[in-house]
């Protein structure tokens, strides 16, 4: 728990159900941190506390719930995501946030890191006076975090496909669609989180909503734009993931021409090779002067290898002067 006022904060982590009422009778504006959402003895103190009605507490601990906003009395929950990486995989977590009169709620995951560290640095150092701003000032400072969250996935999400755009194009494998495919599965897991976030902030920065006052108002269109933003580069991303399908396809097609390209020229050559091979194994009488030449000849053997050797190059000559022979780029 962390209470501000205009000029000093305190920070201590409750045990008991007092300390969260004396705080919020002391301090203008209290910050709760839930860290668990399987923690029910917890929640049902908090819920205590603030009265906080069973229906939104349930929404608050649901791991897989979707980003809203709802408005239940003297409350308004709102319900994000965060997003972070677990291995190569995009993993998102449930964020909910109470904002009532002088106190905010969060409830999240325990799994990977705080995403409101920062915010508590900021508030340790001073550089936000969240007494003097407000509660709903809070609650879209650390919405607002968040949202930031998801730029730097993102970027990685850039390294990743100009990465696989070069192996499509040089080195396909059975492997890189395996790859493009996790990672369109990732864009579109972003896409479920980002999509009813866009919602909620237009919501909150547009439309008048209880205890939100008109300079939060603005910092949730802020977050706004930056959704819209992070929503630009997903779907450019999504477009660049189809791309590399495609890429794939054609890279593994046109390995399949050179391959069939080489196998064809070299039954070619050898076709005329297997005629010739073919017509001097034929067994008629060698006396007669109708049959095949130089059958009797001392050296026929020498001349048939020779016209072989021959036509042998005068074929890959004709296929080079061509450009058969020559690896398409």
């Amino acid at each position: 728990m962390l209470g501000c006022d205009g000029a000093t904060c305190a920070e201590v982590v409750v045990v008991r159900p007092e300390q969260l009422t004396s705080a919020r009778a002391t301090w203008p504006v209290v910050w709760i941190d839930v860290e668990g959402l399987d923690d029910s003895a917890t929640t049902r103190m908090v819920g205590e506390v603030f009265d906080i009605g069973e229906l939104a507490l349930e929404d608050a601990v649901t791991p897989d719930e979707r980003p809203k906003v709802e408005v239940f009395g003297h409350q308004v929950l709102i319900a994000a995501r965060t997003a972070r990486f677990e291995g190569e995989a995009i993993v998102t977590d449930s964020v909910a946030l109470f904002l009532g009169d002088r106190y905010v709620i969060t409830f999240r995951e325990r799994l990977g890191p705080d995403p409101f560290a920062s915010v508590r640095q900021r508030i340790r150092h001073g550089r936000t006076r969240i007494g003097v701003e407000g509660a709903d000032a809070l609650c879209a400072l650390l919405l607002d975090v968040l949202i930031d969250g998801y730029f730097p996935v993102l970027e990685h999400f850039g390294d990743r496909l100009e990465a696989l755009e070069d192996e499509a194009l040089n080195r396909p494998s059975r492997q890189t669609l395996v790859v493009i495919h996790d990672v369109r599965n990732d864009l579109m897991t972003l896409r479920r989180a980002l999509w009813p976030t866009r919602d909620l902030l237009h919501a909150l920065g547009r439309e008048p909503t209880p205890l939100v006052g008109e300079h939060a108002r603005a910092h949730f269109r802020d977050s706004y734009d930056h959704t819209m933003e992070l929503l630009d580069l997903m779907e450019g991303y999504r477009e660049i993931g189809s791309d590399l399908r495609d890429i794939y396809l054609a890279s593994l097609n046109n390995r399949m021409n050179d391959v069939m390209k080489v196998l064809t020229v070299i039954a070619t050559i050898f076709m005329p090779l297997t005629f010739i091979t073919g017509y001097y194994g034929m067994n008629f009488d060698t006396q007669s002067p109708w049959n095949m030449p130089l059958l009797s000849y001392r050296y026929g053997g020498l001349v048939a290898a020779g016209i072989m050797l021959a036509t042998t190059v005068g074929m890959v000559s004709f296929f080079w002067r061509r450009g058969w022979l020559r690896r398409w780029h």
